[in-house]
């Protein structure tokens, strides 16, 4: 008996030797990527294609990928299966007669999946992944189409391609499947590489990140808040305030296209509102807090900012706020009071606490006020040493909450 899977659906395999064929009317291309837990390669040998057709127990033979799961080792997580048209025929793509099907044998169990035909131009597909679930083996139906061919789903992988296929001497980068249309980051990782090449680490770690929580494709304004009361100065003496203004930048490629984050400085008031962009990022937050006062806390001044910028800009997009504080506000009931009003408006605020957590338990309870439309806010304490947490971490920790608000927005009608 063979198991069909509809999009999106999942079904348990046995841990034994696995046979994937890709089947289509016209000529395929077949790959596989393995991944770690994170959705990363380990390194360029992770992609098992013609030109290196075997790796870990995957291996490639014709149409087919053969997989000894007993013998894939820890560290990998998922296999992905993908499927191209020769990248040579430039003018080729799927259609309703062509959409490929996949069909998988492991032992006793038949798994068959054909994606809704792909009618918009696709030219490359992944079409199923095997993943480990608690210790044991599944298998996933995908069907995620490019419409850019190989070299687009390559890119998106940061994966190099020239005119005769993949280079494999390349690095392979960040690969990060999920179900779908083909979802892109805002700026293409060609121009972050161009533009602002310190930064494109931490555009891939957040564009894994993105994809990971079902982010991916969503535009947002990313605005930054900065805590310039007295007790900061360690903060950006050690460059910790930078490294955040960069990684709020990785962020903001991924969701938005302009390149730029406007930028709110706050002590007592608003100290200074601003922005930083690729073009300018290097060395900027020292450069311009230098010329602020250090202050006091107060964080509804700050907010009102943000929201008047986002007004100004007449976007149609949601805003993403990163408010970056290491302490309890003065105006506790005027903050109280702007999230609960702004909470009918289509902007997130992700609070970010730094230094102990006995000096944030405000923003612990910001994170569950009562009396809003939406639940509007987000809160995690990044510690005493915040520059040490991990890129991967840091991005996780950003999305953790946002996509469940923009559900809520969205059926709420805050979000459109």
């Amino acid at each position: 008996m063979t198991i069909a899977l509809t999009k999106g659906g999942n079904t348990p395999l046995p841990t034994s030797f696995c046979r994937v064929a890709l089947v289509a009317s016209a000529p395929l291309d077949v790959c596989a990527v393995l991944l770690t837990q994170e959705g990363k390669v380990r390194g360029d040998e992770d992609l098992v294609f013609y030109n290196h057709p075997s790796q870990d127990g995957v291996s490639l033979s014709g149409q087919e990928v053969h997989i000894d799961l007993a013998g894939v080792p820890a560290g990998v997580n998922r296999i992905a299966i993908v499927a191209s048209l020769d990248p040579r025929l430039t003018s080729a793509h799927f259609d309703t007669s062509s959409t490929p099907e996949a069909l998988v044998q492991c032992q006793g169990v038949q798994v068959s999946f054909t994606p809704p035909p792909f009618a918009h131009g696709e030219s490359a597909a992944i079409m199923v992944e095997i993943y480990r679930r608690t210790g044991a083996w599944k298998v996933r139906a995908v069907g995620q189409g490019w419409d850019t061919g190989l070299a687009g789903l390559a890119t998106d992988f940061g994966v190099v391609v020239d005119d005769d296929g993949i280079d494999p001497q390349t690095s392979l980068g960040e690969v990060s499947p999920q179900t779908g249309t083909a979802p892109r980051s805002a700026i293409s990782l060609d121009k972050v590489q161009r533009a602002a090449p310190g930064l494109v680490n931490l555009y891939k770690a957040a564009h894994v990140s993105l994809v990971k929580h079902d982010v991916l494709g969503q535009r947002s304004a990313v605005y930054l808040v900065l805590d310039h009361s007295g007790s900061m100065a360690e903060f950006y003496d050690n460059g910790t305030m930078q490294l955040l203004a960069k990684q709020a930048l990785g962020l903001s490629a991924n969701l938005d296209d302009d390149g730029m984050v406007p930028l709110v400085f706050f002590s007592h008031d608003v100290d200074l509102v601003t922005d930083i962009s690729l073009d300018n990022y290097q060395g900027r937050i020292n450069a311009l807090h230098r010329s602020l006062d250090w202050g006091g806390t107060n964080y509804a001044p700050a907010m009102q900012a943000v929201i008047s910028h986002y007004e100004a800009s007449r976007s149609t997009d949601p805003a993403f706020v990163i408010f970056q504080t290491d302490g309890e506000p003065w105006d506790r009931k005027e903050t109280s009071e702007l999230l609960r009003r702004s909470s009918s408006m289509p902007i997130f605020w992700q609070f970010v606490g730094f230094g102990l957590s006995r000096d944030l338990r405000f923003l612990q309870r910001l994170d569950t006020l009562t009396g809003r439309t939406v639940d509007n806010a987000g809160y995690f304490g990044a510690g005493r040493h915040p520059g040490k947490r991990s890129k991967a971490d840091l991005y996780d920790l950003l999305m953790k909450e946002f996509p469940a608000w923009l559900t809520a927005a969205r059926a709420a009608g805050v979000l459109r």
